[in-house]
């Protein structure tokens, strides 16, 4: 479990110094060959379509280079995406990231529904037909939101319905205070639910062990979430160069931790 945690805290930190050698956004329309538009067939699509509560959907796209030490691309120059449920459309805002701008939409939570991602370009090919459906809703049963625990606890984290076929990701995110007055954050993935039987066991002390390890001082408390998330994978139209499409319902709930 330890080696999950660290390694998704170097991809965090990876993130971030691409984030910084990028350069910021390219322009859509201008980054292509002799100043003109991207090629599509030379573009990425990440996109997602997540539901973490029982109303909503979002609907995130990101368009970039494919890149280790990429850009992404805001577009311009006539280029926009679209996003579909059914009859209903809408257009995709851009986040206005200085570094990596997402286009977002909002929709009902509808899940077993493609909702389906439209690049329209005007000097360059379309992609009109990227999508991803998502899984049916599900409710943590374990453990109680705001459970206490401590050092060397066990938590059986456990929901219904199991998810299956969908693939099922454990995850945290840790708050912590220290003695010193100073906070510390970190995130991970926990585990994966390979036998689909709808629960998981946690160790408080793999989630502290990060945080302990560049502390300073003890640490007095801290606010911990375990995300539960049900993924479908979707398709990426065949005009992008590569590309994600997922699918995501998420549930969270949190422990209090107190030191012994």
């Amino acid at each position: 479990m330890q080696t999950n945690i660290l390694r998704i805290l170097v991809a965090v930190v990876v993130v971030s110094l691409l984030q910084a050698c990028g350069g910021g956004p390219k322009s859509s329309s201008t980054a292509g060959p002799s100043g003109g538009p991207v090629p599509t067939n030379r573009i990425s699509l990440y996109l997602t379509v997540e539901a973490s509560d029982p109303q909503t959907a979002v609907v995130r796209a990101n368009l970039n280079d494919g890149e280790f030490f990429g850009a992404s691309y805001r577009l311009d120059g006539g280029d926009s995406l679209r996003a579909c449920l059914g009859f209903i459309c809408r257009s995709m805002s851009d986040n206005d990231s200085i570094f990596t701008p997402d286009y977002i939409a909002r929709f009902d939570y509808q899940p077993g529904v493609d909702y389906v991602v439209s690049f329209r370009r005007q000097q360059a090919t379309s992609a009109p037909d990227s999508r991803v459906a998502l899984p049916p809703a599900f409710t943590i049963v374990t453990p109680v939101d705001g459970q206490q625990v401590t050092d060397d606890d066990t938590v059986v984290v456990s929901w219904m319905p199991t998810g299956a076929p969908a693939h099922v990701a454990l995850g945290y995110d840790a708050e912590c205070r220290f003695a010193s007055g100073k906070d510390s954050f970190s995130t991970g993935t926990l585990s994966i639910d390979a036998d689909a039987d709808g629960q998981e066991s946690v160790e408080v002390d793999e989630i502290l062990d990060f945080v302990r390890s560049t502390a300073t001082s003890a640490i007095t408390g801290c606010s911990i979430d375990l995300n539960v998330r049900h993924e479908l994978s979707g398709r990426v139209d065949p005009a992008f160069d590569d590309g994600i499409a997922t699918g995501i319902v998420s549930r969270t709930v949190t422990l209090d931790y107190v030191p012994r």
